[in-house]
């Protein structure tokens, strides 16, 4: 777009408003909007939402709007010829600011709330958020795999594990890609997926849904399960940066300021229990993890004292992770695995997996694990894999986070939670 460019193109009425002699209409082109002048009458079938055959011719203008695309330009239309127009007009205003119907109604008529530039604008950014993840993947020697959602095994196991019939036989949707990523290093060394994931929890809150996407690498081989920390930082550093190039209107619109990310600070499990205590007289040091609560605390003490918006925690408890997790070998009770904070909320869970045999198998059977209904997994073990490891970056909730949203599911296209199975 230039001055005095001229244009033939196809777009959707976005707003209309109609003065004497002349219309300004708000017209989505290419997902942005752009504001063009019609002189004279509307054709007769114009309307919100109409799509239109439109021709101009591109002039200066001055728009404080911040959804309009152009702020300097603006289109003197010369044509408009209607294409298509809707049936009935919409159930609500969506050429508000701010749409505010409450999430019901939003998540109820989510292929018409979409449609506000607001919210269309998060999940423009939730894009970019995965551009930049798969493109620092891609350039740094990682192998995008595709795993299967349909599983014998969960991954996890426990009760958050969907059952389904599979023409006769027991199998589970898929909680993790996890064994599979395993597997794949001994492929591939580096490999990496985008993919849903399905948890059974019960919980109905602003950070749980059922169904999210999983951003998942798996890298080997490591010496050090710092190397998979020191690894996301880079990754996290692409996707801001990608974040910033691509959405600077998302961004204005939305009024989001992005982090600064150069070191990430790391707090040991014990210490960040310490820490909450000592500064915010919460005693929760008992616990097996970390409480909303202390996530909240975390991050607030953290930046504070380094200013980093993330923190990486370590070291949690091996009776707290999966049975693959691998435990630290000066003290068995903790495992080389790490979750990041940020902002407040756990957004990634990781650390480095047993890669050898026997002690997988010791660590089934401690835990009383049914070895047989596994045999999948341990035979790739069996057969060597080099010490590896691992993440998951939850995307929805790192989006949330990343844009300030109060609740996960309006960082979710079409959430699904304990209550919500549509649209």
């Amino acid at each position: 777009m230039k001055e005095n460019e001229k244009i033939s193109a196809t777009g959707i009425i976005y707003r209309i408003k109609q003065l004497k002699g002349f219309s300004f209409l708000h017209i989505i082109l290419d997902g942005k909007i752009i504001q063009a002048i019609l002189e004279g009458e509307l054709p007769e079938k114009v309307r919100e939402q109409s799509a239109v055959f439109f021709t101009g011719i591109f002039q200066k203008a001055q728009i404080k709007d911040k959804l309009i695309f152009s702020n300097d330009l603006e289109l003197k239309l010369t044509t408009l010829q209607v294409m298509s127009t809707p049936s009935e007009s919409f159930p609500f205003d969506i050429t508000k600011k701010d749409l505010n119907i409450g999430n019901n109604v939003l998540f109820d008529m989510r292929a018409l709330s979409m449609r506000h530039p607001k919210i269309k604008a998060i999940f423009k950014i939730q894009e970019a958020i995965v551009i930049g993840f798969r493109s620092y993947l891609q350039n740094n020697g990682f192998t995008e795999i595709r795993t299967p959602k349909i599983v014998k095994a969960g991954a996890e196991g426990g009760a958050n594990i969907f059952e389904l019939n599979y023409f006769g036989s027991k199998a589970y949707l898929a909680q993790s890609p996890q064994f599979y990523k395993e597997f794949c290093c001994g492929v591939f060394q580096k490999v990496f997926e985008i993919g849903p994931v399905f948890r059974a929890e019960k919980h109905n809150t602003n950070r749980h849904i059922n169904e999210y996407t999983s951003m998942d690498m798996e890298m080997g081989p490591i010496r050090s399960f710092y190397e998979i920390m020191k690894t996301e930082e880079e990754i996290l550093k692409e996707i801001i940066w990608t974040i910033g190039s691509r959405c600077s209107y998302e961004l204005d619109l939305l009024q989001i300021t992005l982090p600064v990310i150069n070191k990430i600070p790391m707090l040991v499990f014990s210490e960040a229990k310490e820490l909450v205590f000592k500064e915010c007289g919460i005693d929760e040091r008992k616990e097996l993890d970390l409480s909303p609560i202390e996530e909240i605390k975390i991050c607030e003490l953290i930046k504070e004292k380094t200013g980093s918006e993330f923190v990486f925690v370590t070291h949690y408890p091996t009776a707290k992770r999966p049975f693959y997790a691998k435990e630290n070998p000066n003290n068995r009770e903790e495992t080389e695995s790490f979750d990041l904070l940020f902002r407040g909320m756990e957004v990634t869970t990781g650390g480095q997996r047993i890669h050898e045999y026997q002690e997988l198998l010791e660590k089934m059977k401690h835990r009383e694990m049914n070895v047989e209904e596994f045999a999948f997994y341990s035979e790739a073990h069996k057969y060597g894999l080099p010490p590896h490891g691992g993440l998951g970056l939850g995307l929805e909730r790192f989006t949330q986070k990343i844009i300030g949203l109060n609740n996960i599911k309006e960082a979710t296209m079409f959430p699904r939670d304990v209550t919500r199975l549509f649209p």
